[in-house]
């Protein structure tokens, strides 16, 4: 707590340097990632919470923390309360503004353009100046300067690039580049700027390790009709990697001569001004034409080629057959003393053993008890329980595999489950099983679904504070958009080739939490029955491991529901059986997916 107090104490001595009433210090970075390089972590060195999503807003005599339900407890237990005030928001986007608007008329706010996307920034702009306030947006980090004058600067290091081959992706990048430019013409755009890493990735073809957990390159692209240019540090290009680019008229330069080349933009100019930053916008000539619009890369990564799905549904196999036979080993072993850390570690080991596994897709949650029910808990050595019998174990992990990414939350009790927690599992697995049998209409959105996912638990006066569903990419980042199952507004229409998870919960504080996810991927339905009313959808789950039938109560579920939970296992064992070469692993799962 004494290093948060220095840390503050020398940001407000720059504050009142540059005249800042306030400092914001969003979480993300110049390429709006959710998860951040080391040296760009300026939200976690400043507050002390590191949790993926929030922000701190320094004040010179206050500091706020704001962030959303799946981190409530987290942050309270990671802020030093004298120091920093955490703001709840109540739903699931950012309550800054409003906040702004009631304490901060006259003001003066500083904010870094290059960590705050051109929408919003233009938005706070505007809000400071209805309230006579100021707002500046300074390049020059006022955290990174006092993370160098305190000697905590984590310097960056220099990463690989790996080739993603097409056998994986479907298309070559310039196959890709083609489709994109085809989508700049229609609108007249002379140059397309690309920020997000997970899109540069996708287009190009390339995967790296510049991000924790994410197989992602830091760099920027601008495509023109005739030139794709990626701009990132030439330390990285090995003589196979620029090879590779030549082939693909993949032009390449270094990543700081970025700045230049926006100042030499001509014509109209396509920016998503949700995820470029506010920085991108002040550099462009004024005689430039901007064309504010999602990136054109975002549907084309977020519904993917059959390729990819069928990759996807190899990756889900072979971490299925590691989840198993964890969780074999998880039965038998658990009174050797077990605790959460080691639990993560060994299944860990057990997703090595599988081909082409790169590495967890996020960082493991491994909760047990009370820990559970931090919805998005990381076990530390002084967080760390012991797994015994007496409690629920929630674990939510992944796996980054050539194939794909996969990202499955199972709850397990290792004993006998008292009435209640069967119960809520229950409740929270019928709600699971309502999107997994759902079908709707082309045009249907994620928060029109959303609402199946929690009837069972509304029903009986219980919910979760996130959403139900996330997208995922291939051998991508775990999170990705635009589709997504939540209350929060998306404006996105689920279509056929996108990933989502499936993963309603519930979680009493100081107690446990439950929490059951798998990954599915959208398709048409088989058959219609009506013509009229156009073309359906529904689901095909990819994640392929039994749930915890100790925990289910049968009473609380229709006939249906019990058919289709057979139906699953049933494929889960014929899917399976046969890559498990453990006859004692075998015999476990013909067991956990016998007919209930």
């Amino acid at each position: 707590m004494t290093l948060i107090a220095d840390r503050i104490k020398q940001l407000r001595q720059r504050m009142q340097q540059h005249q800042y009433d306030f400092y914001l210090v969003p979480s993300s970075d110049a390429h709006n990632s959710e998860y951040v390089p080391n040296h760009w972590q300026r939200r976690a060195w400043i507050s002390g919470f590191d949790g993926s999503a929030g922000e701190a807003l320094i004040g010179l005599n206050s500091a706020y923390l704001w962030t959303d339900g799946r981190y409530f407890l987290q942050a309270e237990n990671q802020l030093d309360s004298s120091i920093y005030t955490l703001q709840k928001q109540s739903g699931f986007t950012l309550e800054l503004e409003q906040w702004l608007k009631e304490n901060a008329k006259g003001k003066t706010l500083g904010i870094d353009p290059t960590t705050i996307p051109i929408k919003r920034a233009q938005d706070i702009h505007t809000i400071m100046e209805e309230i006579h306030g100021h707002c500046v947006f300074e390049p020059t980090n006022l955290v990174d300067l006092s993370k160098k004058d305190l000697n905590d600067f984590t310097s960056k290091t220099t990463t690989t690039i790996t080739i993603q081959p097409q056998k994986y992706t479907g298309l070559q990048a310039q196959e890709k580049c083609a489709q994109i430019r085809q989508k700049m013409a229609k609108e007249n755009i002379d140059t397309l700027v690309l920020t997000v890493l997970d899109e540069i990735a996708w287009l190009l073809n390339i995967r790296g390790n510049d991000i924790p957990f994410n197989p992602l390159v830091i760099g920027y692209v601008l495509l023109t009709q005739d030139k794709c240019t990626f701009f990132v540090n030439p330390d990285k290009l090995d003589n196979t990697i620029k090879d590779y680019f030549l082939s693909q008229k993949i032009i390449t330069k270094p990543y700081n001569h970025f700045q230049e080349a926006l100042k030499q933009c001509q014509g109209k100019v396509w920016i998503d001004d949700k995820t470029a930053n506010y920085w991108i916008l002040q550099q462009l000539p004024k005689e430039a034409q901007t064309y504010f619009a999602p990136s054109p890369v975002i549907l084309p990564k977020a519904c993917k080629n059959i390729t990819e799905l069928d990759g996807a549904k190899l990756a889900h196999k072979k971490d299925a057959v590691a989840m198993i036979s964890f969780i074999h080993w998880l039965y038998n072993n658990w009174q050797n003393g077990l605790d959460e850390i080691k639990a993560q570690e060994k299944l860990e080991q057990f997703r090595q053993k599988q081909k082409h596994f790169k590495g967890p897709s996020f960082d493991t949650i491994s909760g047990f008890g009370s820990n559970g029910a931090v919805i998005h808990y990381r076990a530390t050595t002084k967080t760390n329980k012991k797994i015994d019998d007496r409690s629920l174990y929630l674990l939510d992990s992944g796996g980054q595999y050539l194939e794909g990414t996969t990202d499955i939350t199972r709850t397990f009790h290792l004993g006998t489950p008292t009435t209640e927690q069967k119960y809520l599992y229950t409740l929270v697995l019928k709600g699971h099983l309502a999107i997994q049998n759902a079908h709707f209409p082309e045009g249907t959105r994620g928060e029109q679904l959303d609402t199946l996912a929690r009837y069972a638990l509304w029903q009986n006066h219980a919910n979760y504070a996130h959403g139900t569903g996330h997208g995922v990419g291939s051998f991508l980042c775990v999170h990705e958009g635009p589709q997504r199952i939540s209350p929060a507004f998306s404006n996105q229409a689920l279509q056929p080739g996108m990933i989502l998870s499936n993963e309603p919960g519930v979680y009493l504080d100081g107690q446990f939490g439950i929490r059951i996810e798998n990954l599915c991927f959208v398709k048409p339905a088989k058959e219609q029955n009506y013509q009229q009313f156009g073309q359906f959808y529904c689901f095909e789950d990819l994640t392929l491991v039994p749930y915890a039938c100790n925990l289910i109560e049968l009473q609380l579920l229709t006939n249906t529901e019990i058919t289709q939970i057979n139906a699953y296992h049933q494929r889960v064992y014929k899917e399976l059986s046969s890559m498990i070469v453990d006859e004692a692993v075998k015999h476990w799962l013909s067991i956990q997916t016998r007919p209930l």
